[in-house]
């Protein structure tokens, strides 16, 4: 039996939303972030991390957070 690869094109494409769209969307739904990861999300920009090293970091505060 044959593989069908699947591929993205473009109507299956996802979106990648803006920081002012994303902020928009998240008051409406009333969300909004703590001063703490306001600064660590401007800190990351500043650094210009890869995603990784961003989900890493993420992910980092949160066990830190929790074994307090």
């Amino acid at each position: 039996m044959k593989k069908i690869a699947k591929t993205m094109d473009a109507s299956t494409a996802g979106r990648i939303l803006g920081d002012r769209t994303f902020a928009a969307i998240s008051a409406v739904e009333g969300i909004s972030l703590s001063a703490s990861s306001r600064r660590r999300l401007q800190s990351m920009k500043k650094r210009k991390l890869t995603t990784e090293e961003q989900r890493a970091e993420i992910v980092r505060a949160y066990i830190d957070a929790k074994s307090r």
